[in-house]
């Protein structure tokens, strides 16, 4: 797991060459155009998802676990908290499902991050965390998770 400042991100691109094109979207700004959903890019290991949500669980009970694939998370508005678990001692509460690429499962939390638009997660797979927290209160959330097949 990495979490930085988003202005940092470019410094990881030498761990992580599939950054390039997430850095190279962002700075494009097509995202303040594009409606919500799912989307590929010229880079075959590279999709991601543009949503919204409000922020509701001050809990995290069920934390999500991705086999392949790392999730970059940034928030295009708003602050939530995300929780992360320790690997020991988890429970399945759904195996793994080829289409979500992700198993969710009971956890220990380890650590809370205060996520705001000025920062980014980075989760490897097998790293368990639960997004989506109230951090504070509750609030709207504009999010963009890129998703990175590493090579």
């Amino acid at each position: 797991m990495i979490i930085d400042k988003l202005s940092d991100l470019r410094r990881y691109i030498p761990s992580l060459p599939a950054l390039e094109t997430v850095c190279s979207i962002l700075e494009s700004e097509v995202l303040k155009d594009q409606s919500f959903g799912s989307y590929t890019t010229d880079n075959p290991s590279v999709r991601y998802n543009l949503f919204t949500y409000h922020t509701e669980k001050t809990e995290s009970d069920i934390y999500e676990i991705h086999q392949k694939e790392v999730d970059v998370q940034i928030l295009l508005s708003g602050f939530e908290r995300m929780d992360i678990a320790s690997k020991d001692g988890l429970q399945t509460v759904q195996e793994y499902d080829r289409a979500k690429e992700a198993m969710f499962s009971k956890g220990r939390k380890q650590v809370s991050y205060h996520a705001d638009t000025t920062t980014f997660a980075l989760f490897f797979p097998g790293e368990p965390h639960a997004p989506n927290l109230v951090d504070g209160e509750s609030t709207e959330v504009v999010k963009v998770v890129f998703k990175i097949l590493p090579s």
